[in-house]
């Protein structure tokens, strides 16, 4: 029984690392590429992406000290990656994790989410969903986290997804939120788009459920309990309350 239960929790957790398999980052090398307005003048592609580390870093220290003060004293680091679909992703260190130290946290950051010129109050909404997802991560112990396994059901991802939403518009991110969903459906292949509508709250849900919190707040904690999967779910609730 104990050789079971050994094994089937190691399954477990390989299954979360392969899920995870960016967390802890891989190393780059730096290349070089000239700047036609400085001929001759080298510039460095590895010192372009800490300036887009520390952009971020700055709107997350921000988004913390007004909006996630339970995040004070988390030791988060920004990474960079490359995706078509995607922006933004938070994960925790599996090596911490694995070995019961302190986890830390990683926020990766997509370099052409400014390339691209999404909105600034979009870049900031969806920064505070991150860290509502590390907020979760915080409140959850290694056995619990195991759990996140459950990501690979498209129920549980829309679940999990749309309710680091609902955090986020709880803080006060609504509006930047709507805005940043109306930028990626134009900046990600077609392909993705059924994804993210599934996953994710789209613009229009993000409007109704504003519109609804204003005239009564109490509903985003019911919406936080039991997170509504799609428009007509937010409308049954709205009606009925």
């Amino acid at each position: 029984m104990l050789k079971k239960l050994v094994k089937r929790n190691f399954c477990l957790i390989l299954l979360l690392i392969t899920f995870f398999q960016i967390a802890d980052g891989k190393p780059k090398l730096t290349s070089i590429k000239f700047d036609e307005k400085t001929v001759g003048k080298p510039v460095i592609i590895e010192d372009l992406e800490q300036n887009i580390i520390e952009k971020t870093k700055l709107i997350v220290d921000e988004i913390i000290k007004t909006s996630f003060p339970e995040l004070n004293d988390a030791s988060i680091k920004i990474k960079t990656f490359k995706s078509q679909a995607d922006y933004f992703r938070a994960r925790f260190t599996f090596t911490r994790f694995l070995t019961f130290r302190k986890i830390h946290y990683l926020i990766f950051v997509n370099p052409q989410v400014f390339e691209k010129n999404a909105p600034i109050n979009g870049i900031r909404a969806i920064i505070a969903h991150e860290l509502a997802h590390i907020a979760y991560y915080r409140r959850h112990n290694r056995f619990e986290l195991l759990g996140l396994i459950s990501l690979q059901s498209k129920t549980f991802t829309a679940r999990f997804e749309r309710g680091a939403d609902l955090q986020a518009i709880k803080r006060g991110y609504g509006a930047g939120l709507q805005e940043y969903r109306e930028w990626l459906y134009q900046n990600i292949p077609p392909k993705s788009l059924i994804a993210k509508k599934r996953d994710y709250f789209s613009s229009e849900e993000i409007e109704l459920i504003t519109d609804s919190i204003r005239e009564k707040p109490s509903l985003i904690d019911y919406w936080i309990k039991n997170v509504p999967r799609n428009l007509n779910e937010i409308q049954s609730t709205v009606q009925n309350n």
